[in-house]
């Protein structure tokens, strides 16, 4: 008999999210399978096809679309935004539990700056100035004006946020409490559908 095949879809708020994360997700499931006795196959994450800052009703149906072809359905929000992934379960509530939110403290751009080894040499030291671990990267203002202050004037975010997606280390994020805690609820989610 083959391995089973697991399948992940993933709604951002917007490209940058999306650029960062995809590639992340997809490092992040295959460190799980290490947990997992029998195996299974993994392809990569598909993106949605709408931003979860588009109109509730177009958000639900794209999610529910989703979860008729997809194991796990991700919904990405920042936390101020959490209560919108709430409303998604709810009106989903047969398949609840296979909608996980990805939810930042603040943005997305901040666990980009958990990592500094992963940015640009000179302007990381300044990130280390005020980020000492990767505990308070969620305590900084703006992580969008320190990112862009790390990268410099000519900072590509489609280039630079998958790569930070490919080389972040995932042991250092774990350290970041939100992001350990969409870890936790990813494996809740793949435990229940017997993939761990």
């Amino acid at each position: 008999m083959g391995l089973r095949y697991l399948s992940l879809a993933l709604l951002t708020e917007g490209l940058s999210d999306q650029w960062f994360l995809l590639p992340l997700i997809d490092r992040q499931v295959e460190a799980l399978e290490s947990e997992s006795a029998s195996g299974f196959d993994f392809g990569g994450t598909t993106p949605g096809g709408c931003f979860t800052v588009a109109p509730r009703e177009q958000v639900v149906q794209e999610v529910e679309m989703l979860l008729d072809h997809m194991d796990i359905v991700m919904i990405h929000h920042d936390h101020n935004e959490r209560g919108k992934i709430d409303s998604v379960r709810e009106r989903l509530s047969h398949a609840a539990e296979r909608i996980i939110g990805i939810v930042p403290v603040r943005e997305t751009e901040a666990w980009m700056l958990a990592d500094h080894t992963t940015l640009p040499a000179g302007p990381a030291s300044v990130v280390q100035g005020f980020v000492r671990s990767p505990r308070e990267v969620e305590k900084v203002v703006d992580p969008k004006k320190a990112l862009a202050e790390a990268f410099g004037p000519r900072h590509r975010p489609e280039y630079d946020f998958d790569r930070l997606g490919q080389r972040a280390s995932l042991r250092v994020l774990r350290q970041i409490p939100a992001y350990d805690r969409w870890v936790g609820d990813l494996r809740t989610a793949m435990e229940r559908l017997r993939f761990l």
